[in-house]
């Protein structure tokens, strides 16, 4: 080292210039400070060799010759400058510092000084490894996609922010990813009042109203001068079918409440008095009507407006419509939050029409479970005391007559399946079950009216027409029994038991009539008489 001091300036341009820039600028253990002789090759107006050496950090960047290709400094990497040592000391590196990016080494080649090497090795050292320098770019930007893409999401976020994160994805159309942002919002802050309210919109979107109208319940709980919180649950207690609790939180509303909001809840409760009216009177055509204009003027998820349309439905020997209104109106049957928002009266009702609609559609435990649970709630109702005895016997007399009939005692079956339909004479499943026994001791066309009666209740009940088909083939109405068998094939172009059926009683009916029938749609073997 001391005659590479002796050196004069043009013998230093030789190797030592190449290489000792590359051993001290990407070795990371020891560093040389830059020394102004190295600097005079860069710029003949510097000061002498005798000048004073430059050691103040912040003056290094304006030694170097070209940094418009170098990111710039950042104040965390200033410090790591303190940490040169003097350029007499030995310079160590290994074989992975000599292989350097190209970058670098263009920067080498063409003049850079140790402090341009320096500065571009400082972005990044981890022992050897080299890291290269990445632009900088905002640290919203990657976050913000992260949130929507559904990537993991720091949730230890500030209440704001998950919010303002919940009401993007609502806007976006994402309610269930929304109603997770308000969610994290409120277990960070659960006294914010906002965050309960957004949290019963993205409910509402989701068709959870139970929920929504909790949710805004507490919002207002926590601020009860809550304008927007009093609109949204006065427009859910509409939905549901609560029009005086809608009523008057939309006077609470202020500002939120339009005159077509209170037109609305009055028309439905005009609408649902008229209900009340006619099913005292047993109107049920009336009920109906009245039922589908309260739906049409608001009350669309009211389990109330539903079940009178559902009473009326089954008074109507309309069964299998009265089923599926019932379903739609109680999809989410939670007695505990039904008590809650509609009382013990409404949910006892809503109880007892239910155990009708099973009666009706043959679901036996279920009518006794829920007319017992109506029966609990409400003691004193003479009416639910009725619909649970009706239930009671209903249930015992298809058992009893089901064990029976499999015992091959098809008279005492029948004579059971006679006394639960006493009970409840428009039973479809106990006079398809009284036909089957009718069936089996001759009794065909009693078993025909049964089965016809079965059908008019309920048109898809394919037991009951396959027994009608039955008992017309043993009386030999072909025509009869080759369209019921027909419609049956219709149904379930599958069942080869049918299709047997039908290409017997065809046999039979051509060796009757001696008439040529064509075939026809169904299938090869199937014939449809003209």
């Amino acid at each position: 080292m001391a005659k590479l001091k002796k050196l004069s300036t043009g013998q230093k341009m030789g190797c030592e210039s190449v290489l000792g820039c590359i051993f001290q600028s990407w070795s990371p253990r020891r560093r040389k400070p830059s020394l102004p002789e190295k600097d005079r090759r860069v710029k003949d107006n510097l000061p002498s060799k005798s000048t004073p050496t430059i050691t103040n950090p912040k003056i290094l960047p304006r030694v170097s010759t070209d940094t418009s290709s170098q990111p710039k400094k950042s104040d965390s990497q200033k410090p790591q400058q303190k940490q040169i040592t003097d350029e007499n000391q030995p310079r160590k590196s290994s074989d992975s510092t000599r292989k350097s990016s190209d970058s670098a080494k263009k920067s080498i080649s063409s003049g850079s000084s140790r402090t341009e090497s320096k500065r571009f090795s400082l972005n990044g050292v981890m022992g050897n490894i080299i890291v290269k320098p990445q632009p900088a770019v905002k640290a919203d930007v990657p976050k913000t996609k992260s949130r929507w893409e559904g990537k993991p999401v720091n949730y230890r976020l500030d209440p704001e922010a998950l919010k303002r994160m919940g009401n993007e994805e609502y806007c976006r159309g994402r309610f269930a990813q929304a109603l997770v942002f308000y969610e994290r919002a409120i277990s960070a802050d659960p006294k914010t009042p906002t965050y309960w309210c957004n949290k019963s919109a993205a409910l509402i979107s989701l068709g959870r109203l139970l929920e929504a109208s909790d949710a805004c319940e507490e919002a207002l709980r926590l601020n009860p001068t809550y304008e927007r919180a009093h609109q949204r649950l006065a427009s859910l207690q509409l939905r549901l079918g609560e029009v005086e609790k809608a009523l008057s939180h939309y006077n609470e509303a202020g500002k939120y409440t339009e005159t077509k909001h209170i037109e609305q809840v009055e028309d439905v409760i005009k609408c649902l008095k008229r209900c009340d009216e006619a099913r005292r009177s047993k109107e049920w055509n009336v009920a109906l009507k009245e039922t589908l204009f309260a739906i049409s003027y608001g009350a669309d998820s009211s389990p109330r407006v539903y079940a009178l349309q559902t009473e009326a439905l089954l008074h109507l020997q309309r069964h299998e419509e009265a089923y599926s209104v019932y379903q739609k109106g109680t999809k989410r049957f939670e007695i505990d939050s039904f008590i809650k928002i509609f009382g013990l009266s409404i949910t006892s009702y809503l109880l007892m029409v239910g155990a009708q609609v099973y009666i009706a559609v043959g679901r036996f435990e279920d009518a006794v479970t829920a007319s017992r649970q109506a029966a609990r709630l409400d003691p004193s109702s003479e009416e639910v005391n009725v619909v649970a005895k009706t239930a009671r016997a209903v249930a015992s007399a298809r058992l009893s007559g089901n064990l029976l009939f499999n015992a091959s005692k098809f008279e005492g079956a029948c004579v059971v399946y006679t006394e639960g339909l006493e009970k409840d004479p428009y039973n479809a499943l106990l006079l398809c079950n009284r036909a089957a026994s009718r069936f089996k001791i001759g009794l065909f066309e009693k078993a025909i009216e049964d089965c016809t009666l079965a059908l008019s209740l309920q048109p898809s009940y394919r037991k009951a027409r396959r027994r009608r088909a039955d008992s017309y083939a043993k009386l030999e109405k072909w025509q009869h029994a080759i369209q019921e068998y027909e419609l049956l094939l219709m149904e379930t172009p599958g069942d080869e038991e049918t299709r047997r059926a039908l290409a017997e009683v065809n046999v039979r009916f051509r060796k009757q009539t001696g008439r040529n029938v064509r075939f026809k749609g169904i299938g090869s073997d199937l014939v449809v008489v003209n």
